[in-house]
């Protein structure tokens, strides 16, 4: 992988996370659903508590995606978390009719692509850090190519 592979990599995850974030630490208002959560029949005395887990889930992968801690796995527990939540509060084809059709339809497309994300991330075997590695990293992982290149042309 060359250097802008890794960039671009590494950009894209951040670009992915934002919204995670953004939603997570309270920037973007989670206030209709919180409600929604309770008319779809959660127990009103635990709509907090689903809140609140939800909202430290997408902070923590979050953090963890736009910063390449562990991304494969962030990735994969934002997906758990993102597509009951896509079906269950953006169900457009309840909506047909109505003046809540439209925005429903739109939030459902926009987290299907943040699935598909999750998706590529999540199946994205080297995923780079954000920042870059130490010297002192790289070449122990050179010395370890090395020894690799060695010990195959010793086998042939």
């Amino acid at each position: 992988m060359n250097s802008t592979q890794r960039y671009v990599l590494a950009f894209s995850r951040v670009l992915v996370a934002i919204i995670f974030l953004l939603t997570g630490l309270g920037v973007i208002s989670q206030a209709l659903a919180a409600k929604e959560l309770v008319e779809h029949g959660a127990p009103a005395s635990l709509a907090d508590f689903l809140m609140l887990s939800a909202r430290s889930l997408e902070v923590v992968a979050g953090v963890c995606l736009a910063f390449g801690i562990y991304p494969r796995l962030a990735a994969v527990a934002l997906l758990v978390f993102l597509v009951p939540a896509t079906f269950l509060g953006h169900a457009f084809w309840q909506e047909v009719g109505t003046s809540s059709f439209i925005p429903q339809l739109i939030n459902f497309l926009k987290n299907t692509a943040m699935i598909g994300g999750l998706l590529f991330i999540g199946a994205t075997q080297s995923q780079p850090t954000l920042f870059p590695r130490t010297l002192r990293a790289n070449s122990r992982e050179r010395e370890g190519l090395e020894g690799a290149s060695l010990k195959s042309a010793r086998a042939s």
